[in-house]
């Protein structure tokens, strides 16, 4: 077995302190471009530093919702009472979306598994769990790492979650993340991706692109890539969903885009209302549709 073989399929490579685990390289790592923007933004992320500045008496600490609020989407359509063994999170952040689903779905795990480039985000995780206890009684790995190749072993992951994140990386390495994904996944596993892909037919990105294609010094092609749900089926039938999840479902998500509501970081006046305001026939929806959802079907 290669070294890259034996740490794609085990954590035993990896250093546990403070309860991450983090690969060997993570100083070479830490040094990447990426990785630096994803750990200041993790310091401050939807305000979600809250949970650690605010006293232990804060209507915060108590109730989960003034912290992320209820995630929707494909997770309104998650069901109730479901138990699975494992679950693995690509990009978990503090942890909103298993968050919502343990405490407003009863969703139950025996080994929960989060993977995040964050630093500061998975450290915030773990205070959310200390706060909030979602997935009771379940052995957390967290882990700080890329996750273009996972330490999992094949076959191994009942459930496979991710919330807004694969639009956040490359098409080549969200490509080989998905490999990985379904190389983990157990024949007849679910996965949800909710909110996963940018459009590339709504308004909204279409005026973006061309506004950042202007600045011929400084493009990031992370944010100029968007898809089809063609497309993005095509890539889910390369990454071998079919193998293990014979039947799945794209769709476009409710939230839909004429105007980018910022620019360079400058909010476009009235584009939030506006976008807001649109109620879209069926025949336009996957057209201003901001992105798509993929997910097995059934979920049960």
């Amino acid at each position: 077995m290669t070294q890259l073989e034996k740490s794609r399929n085990s954590l035993s490579d990896f250093q546990l302190r403070d309860g991450i685990y983090f690969p060997q390289n993570y100083e070479h790592l830490n040094s990447t471009e990426h990785k630096q923007k994803w750990d200041k933004i993790g310091k401050t992320y939807y305000g979600s530093q809250k949970i650690e500045q605010l006293p232990k008496t804060s209507a915060i600490k108590q109730d989960y919702t003034l912290l992320g609020g209820k995630p929707g989407g494909t997770w309104n359509k998650f069901p109730v009472n479901k138990s699975v063994d494992s679950i693995l999170e690509i990009g978990c952040g503090y942890g909103r979306a298993p968050l919502h689903l343990s405490k407003d779905k009863n969703l139950r795990c025996q080994k929960y598994y989060a993977i995040d480039i964050s630093e500061p985000l998975l450290r915030r995780l773990i205070k959310v769990k200390q706060e909030y206890d979602f997935f009771p009684g379940a052995e957390f790995n967290i882990i700080c790492n890329s996750a273009e190749i996972l330490p999992l072993e094949d076959d191994s992951i009942d459930l496979v979650i991710s919330n807004c994140v694969f639009m956040h990386i490359p098409d080549a390495q969200l490509r080989n993340l998905l490999a990985e994904v379904f190389r983990i996944l157990k024949p007849g596993g679910n996965f949800v991706f909710n909110h996963s892909f940018h459009n590339k037919a709504c308004p909204s990105h279409i005026i973006h692109n061309f506004i950042r294609n202007l600045n011929i010094f400084s493009k990031n092609p992370i944010y100029l890539k968007q898809y089809s749900a063609r497309e993005v089926e095509e890539m889910l039938n390369n990454a071998g969903i079919k193998a293990k999840c014979p039947q799945y479902t794209v769709e476009p998500t409710t939230e839909y885009a004429i105007l980018p509501e910022t620019i360079k970081g400058i909010a476009l006046p009235f584009a939030k209302a506006i976008n807001r305001s649109l109620k879209p026939s069926d025949a336009w929806k996957e057209t201003l549709a901001y992105g798509f959802s993929a997910y097995s079907t059934p979920l049960e």
